[in-house]
C-alpha cells in the first residue's frame, strides 16, 4: 500500500490526509502541536437565523474521522527536520518530544502547515494599545465558537467597529495582497451580533469589501443600520470607549470615533517557518513570502494544500486540499 506523508494537521492536511486513507493509502501526519485542527478547530460557526455559509458545516466531524481512521497515523509536538530521496522513495527525518525518527519507503508528501495571524508578528503600522477592548479576528472566532444561547459578552457593548484589512494590502507590512476572509468574517460576525443585541451600534472602517454580493447585498447592510466608514485608521486610543482616529477621505481632515469595542479583521500571513520549510521541502518562495513549487509535483511528488501556497477561504482550503489527494490517487483534477 502507498504511503504519503502530511505536513501539517489543519484543515488542508486532515482533509487530504482523509481523502488519502479512504483511497486506500497510509497517511502520517506530521503535526507540530499538541492536537490536530490547527485554526479551524477553534472557529465559531457564524449562522444567525439563517446558515450565512461560513464554511464551517464543511469540516463536520473531520477531526474525529481522521483521529479513528486505521490508514492514518498522528504525530503531535512533531515537526520534519530533512526530507531525503525521490518520489516513491522519500526518507523523512522527524523530531517528536526531542527524539529523533526515520520514517522511509514515502510515495508523496503533502505540505500544509498553514498560515500565520498578523497579530501574532507585528503589532504594525497601525498605532494602538493592548486592551480588553481590543480583539483580533482569532479572538473573535474563539468568542463565536464560545458563545451562549443568549449572550456574547458579560457587558454587551454599545457599540462595535471592525478594522479591516489588519496587517492586509499594507506595504509597510510586506502584505500588499489581500488576505480574501477578513470581509466574509467580519460581516457574518457582525450579523451574529446584531441578532443577539437589536440596537447595537456597528460600524467598519473599511478601504473596499473584497466578499459583498453585488450591490444589493451592499445596500441591504446599510439598510440594516451597518455603517461604513471609508478610510485607513491612523491610531486607536484603547479604552472604553476606544477613540479611533482616521483621515475623512474627502476633506483630508483627521476624525475621531469612540466604540466601545474594537475588532482587528487580521489577514492571512506567511508562516514564520515557510523559509526554513522551503528548504527542507524543495520548494521556493513567492513575492509574498508564500510556498511555491520549483518543480511540478507530479514529478517531485511534493504537494501544496491550503494557505501554505497563499490566502484562501475554507471553501478553498478544503475544495483545493481534496484536488491535492485525488491527484495523488490519480483521479482526474
Amino acid at each position: 500500500m502507498a504511503s504519503v506523508l502530511v505536513i501539517g494537521g489543519g484543515l488542508a492536511g486532515c482533509t487530504a490526509a482523509l481523502e488519502l486513507a479512504q483511497n486506500d493509502r497510509n497517511v502520517i501526519i506530521v503535526e507540530k502541536s499538541v492536537t490536530i485542527g490547527g485554526k479551524v478547530r477553534s472557529y465559531g460557526c457564524k449562522a444567525t437565523d439563517r446558515c450565512n455559509r461560513c464554511g464551517l458545516c464543511l469540516v463536520g466531524d473531520l477531526w474525529d474521522q481522521v483521529e479513528r481512521h486505521e490508514n492514518i497515523e498522528i504525530l503531535t509536538g512533531a515537526q520534519v527536520v530533512d526530507i531525503m530521496g525521490t518520489k516513491g522513495r522519500f526518507t523523512v527525518i522527524v523530531k517528536t518530544h526531542g527524539y529523533v525518527d526515520t520514517i522511509s519507503n514515502l510515495d508523496h508528501i503533502v505540505v500544509s502547515t498553514g498560515f500565520d495571524e498578523f497579530a501574532t508578528l507585528s503589532s504594525g503600522s497601525l498605532e494602538f494599545e493592548e486592551s480588553k477592548y481590543i480583539i483580533t479576528g482569532s479572538e473573535l472566532e474563539r468568542l463565536l465558537s464560545n458563545r451562549g444561547k443568549y449572550h456574547l459578552f458579560p457587558n454587551p457593548p454599545a457599540s462595535v467597529g471592525f478594522i479591516q484589512c489588519f496587517g492586509s494590502r499594507d506595504i509597510q507590512e510586506k502584505a500588499a495582497y489581500c488576505s480574501r476572509i477578513c470581509c466574509g468574517y467580519s460581516i457574518r460576525a457582525a450579523k451574529v451580533f446584531r441578532e443577539y443585541y437589536p440596537d447595537i451600534k456597528i460600524t467598519f472602517f473599511y478601504m473596499d469589501f473584497q466578499e459583498v454580493e453585488g450591490q444589493d447585498c451592499f445596500d441591504d447592510l446599510i439598510r440594516d443600520n451597518f455603517e461604513f466608514i471609508r478610510c485607513r485608521p491612523v491610531s486607536i486610543k484603547a479604552g472604553r470607549p476606544n477613540l479611533i482616529l482616521y483621515e475623512d477621505p474627502e476633506d483630508h481632515s483627521l476624525v475621531e470615533e469612540s466604540m466601545d469595542l474594537l475588532v482587528l479583521s487580521e489577514g492571512i500571513y506567511p508562516s514564520r517557518d515557510f523559509e526554513n520549510l522551503a528548504e527542507v521541502c524543495r520548494l521556493g518562495l513567492n513575492e509574498n513570502g508564500f510556498l511555491k513549487y520549483i518543480e511540478n509535483p507530479r514529478q517531485s511528488g511534493i504537494y501544496l494544500a491550503g494557505c501554505v501556497a497563499g490566502p484562501r477561504r475554507i471553501e478553498e482550503v478544503y475544495a483545493q486540499s481534496l484536488q491535492v489527494a485525488r491527484e495523488i490517487c490519480g483521479g482526474i483534477l
